[in-house]
């Protein structure tokens, strides 16, 4: 390399170092450069050095004085007699030009450019501070603004967020949302990528009381089809940096998962050691947190809505004809996990005489339903399912002519029943889908006439419990079918859920969710839901108060035992922990099916909110515990669980112990009708857990007497 390649890789290195590297730099070399000339001339010339007026003292420091002060120049000598050499006046000249340029020009510069480039690298994320006990956010997927808003209302902590995309931007949109000055001096921007090491460790991550993991963009903005991917990066990288710390405590790291493949394989599997030995790992999906923010939550605080149940008309007896029907326009994202969230919860008491019943309606729907049935496995192939050609029906209705045949509608349905290889499951010949839940798809549009005329045919029929949910990705579109629905949906008051990405404005106008007098409004039966920057919400997502409850009752229960009196918090805080992913899961799901729970035993109850119920009877508590197994069989198939075929069924029932061996390769000997669970191989009925969870109720719900901790 030559010298002045290298001279000027000096020289900027030189330029981009702090302000007390420059300042000192510059002091250093203005001393150095002085004191040298001064030496020389001392030394060498003295008769050279220029004394001025009225100034005593060494010659070093008659030097210094045109060095410090060019105007000294003026008072070289003492009055117009004196004799002044013409080398004088250049020395003086030398040593006042040299302090200008050193002192008023370099340093006075290096001072002024100093603190412009602190300025500079504060605006472009770059000022780091080693933070502990703060809240570190790793992405800027518009959903930060929501959870930046909760934080700042819930807590005091510094909150990080950590951007590769325009921190300024970002900082001044989360400043917009603060509400006090306060809050925008506890928010940092700082630049980084997630998936490097050294920005990780700049941010002091691994000192930080909480991550979110959750990348710069979403589905509707340029999604990194390597989103999942460097989530999961950073999260290696977050356990790597506290392993090599040595740091015991497990940081709680919640993972944004943009696709339901990867979103559902960390539903029910560990990752390895290396990441849950120093990680309390908890994955979240966009679509899921939203359907269980309308269908369990039933609350939407940020924009101040609340929704109505599915089960709006409680179901509590097992003679009763009612039924919840849930439809569903677009089998988007959404659409499928409004109704894998309904096929969750949606579970009652009179399942023997009708079931849940979910339609899905899409323009696609043939492509859509095989898809959706490759991904929940083995639940289509238990359930009662049927397609729907309406464009095909149409086509025919268009092509029929008046003394033509009458046409067969049946050609254009097709239904699916239970496999068969488990039709050896079945205890009941007249009902042999066993699950509780049936689905419909009908291909075509909304406003397709056979369409409607199906919706009129849903809406008019007395015993359904029906609610409607518009998922369509593009807002207008989703709008606008919300509001061309059949006429008896508004006058009957039917829930219209309508998704809307950005705002709520033209639905809350609307719905007049602010008027005084709604009445005479026509959609006042609608909601908005799905909004990007209100979709996370803390103590939904983060609380497992109900949850840690519920798994201590699963946990601390034996037939040979005493009913349970208490529940002991820090037990249940420590067998959590210990709990592997599928587990916590299986205990999330069942939480979330206890409003629907109470609202079946004729309870009412808010999430969040104080709850006190009686001793539930043991009539009540066996009745329950049916629904409680059908609710459990639909959350096995979808963690990935299917039932024994019948040479595994025999092959368990000669040798008990193997069951367990079966359910390490994820088939499950008790996914079958209530009526056909055998016992265990200690004589123990596997329904009573299902009793169990029921009969406890009164003991999970009295103790949680305030809003979920976050």
């Amino acid at each position: 390399m030559k010298w002045r390649s290298r001279l000027r890789m000096t020289i900027d290195s030189w330029l981009n170092k702090g302000l007390i590297k420059k300042l000192a730099t510059v002091f250093v070399a203005t001393l150095a450069i002085f004191f040298v000339l001064g030496v020389i001339i001392m030394l060498g010339f003295p008769n050279l050095i220029p004394y001025a007026h009225g100034l005593d003292g060494n010659p070093l420091w008659q030097l210094y004085y045109y060095f410090a002060d060019p105007g000294n120049q003026m008072s070289i000598g003492d009055n117009a007699s004196d004799s002044v050499s013409y080398t004088q006046r250049w020395v003086g000249l030398i040593f006042s030009s040299l302090g200008s340029i050193l002192l008023s020009g370099i340093l006075i510069s290096t001072i002024t450019n100093g603190f412009e480039h602190m300025t500079n690298r504060w605006r472009s994320g770059l000022s780091y501070y080693k933070l502990r006990d703060h809240v570190v956010i790793i992405g800027s997927d518009q959903m930060v603004y929501g959870l930046v808003s909760q934080l700042c209302e819930t807590s005091t902590d510094y909150i990080v967020v950590m951007t590769s995309a325009d921190v300024d931007q970002i900082r001044n949109s989360l400043w917009a949302l603060c509400k006090s000055s306060a809050d925008k001096k506890r928010i940092i921007v700082n630049y980084g990528h997630r998936d490097s090491e050294v920005h990780l460790k700049k941010i002091n991550v691994a000192y930080a009381k909480a991550v979110y993991i959750l990348g710069n963009t979403s589905e509707f903005d340029n999604i990194e089809s390597y989103h999942d991917s460097l989530n999961v990066e950073c999260l290696n990288l977050i356990a790597k940096i506290r392993r090599e710390m040595a740091m015991v405590d497990r940081l709680p790291c919640h993972v944004l998962f943009d696709y339901k493949t990867t979103y559902h394989v960390f539903q029910h599997s560990d990752p390895s050691e290396n990441i849950t030995s120093y990680i309390d790992f908890h994955p979240f999906n966009f679509y899921d947190l939203w359907a269980r923010k309308v269908f369990v939550a039933g609350a939407n605080k940020e924009d101040g809505v609340e929704y109505k149940p599915l089960d709006y008309i409680p179901i509590t007896s097992p003679e009763s004809d009612r039924y919840v029907h849930l439809i569903i326009i677009g089998m988007s994202k959404m659409g499928q996990a409004m109704a894998l969230q309904a096929a969750h919860i949606a579970h009652f008491p009179n399942y023997k005489r009708r079931k849940t019943k979910i339609t899905i309606i899409d323009c696609n729907a043939k492509v859509e339903m095989n898809e959706f049935k490759q991904k929940c496995g083995e639940l289509f192939k238990l359930s009662h399912s049927t397609y729907i050609d309406a464009d095909a029906w149409l086509r025919a209705e268009e092509c029929w002519a008046e003394g033509d045949e009458k046409i067969n509608v049946d050609r254009f349905k097709h239904e699916y029943h239970i496999a068969d290889e488990y039709r050896h499951l079945i205890s009941d010949d007249n009902d042999p889908d066993f699950i509780d839940v049936e689905w419909e798809f009908i291909n075509g549009y909304d406003h397709n006439p056979i369409v409607q005329r199906l919706l009129s045919s849903y809406v008019a029929d007395e015993k359904a419990i029906v609610t409607v949910a518009v998922c369509l990705n593009i807002t207008h579109i989703s709008l606008r079918s919300a509001m061309n629905l059949p006429k008896a949906y508004y006058e009957k008051m039917i829930p219209v859920l309508v998704q809307q990405r950005k705002t709520s404005s033209i639905v809350s106008t609307l719905n007049g969710s602010n008027a005084k007098d709604r009445s005479k409004l026509t959609y006042k039966n609608l909601y908005p839901f799905g909004k990007v920057t209100s979709c996370y919400d803390l103590q939904l997502s983060s609380s497992y108060e109900i949850c840690k409850r519920v798994n201590y009752v699963y946990a601390n229960s034996s037939p040979d035992e005493a009913p349970l009196t208490e529940i002991k918090d820090d037990v249940a805080d420590k067998q959590w922990e210990m709990l592997a992913i599928s587990k916590r899961w299986s205990n999330i799901f069942v939480a979330s099916s206890i409003p629907t729970k109470l609202r079946s035993l004729g309870i009412k109850w808010s999430v969040g909110a104080p709850c006190h119920i009686e001793a539930i009877d043991d009539k009540l508590c066996a009745m329950h515990a049916e629904v409680e197994h059908n609710r459990w069989n639909v959350e096995e198939l979808l963690l990935g669980y299917r039932p024994t075929y019948e040479d595994e069924d025999k092959d368990i029932d000669v040798n008990k112990e193997k069951k367990g061996l079966y359910k390490k390769r994820f088939i499950h000997y008790d996914i079958r009708p209530y009526d056909g669970l055998k016992p265990t191989e200690k004589g123990v009925a596997p329904c009573f857990y299902d009793y169990v969870i029921v009969r406890s109720l009164p003991l999970i719900m009295n103790s949680h007497k305030s809003e979920n901790k976050s």
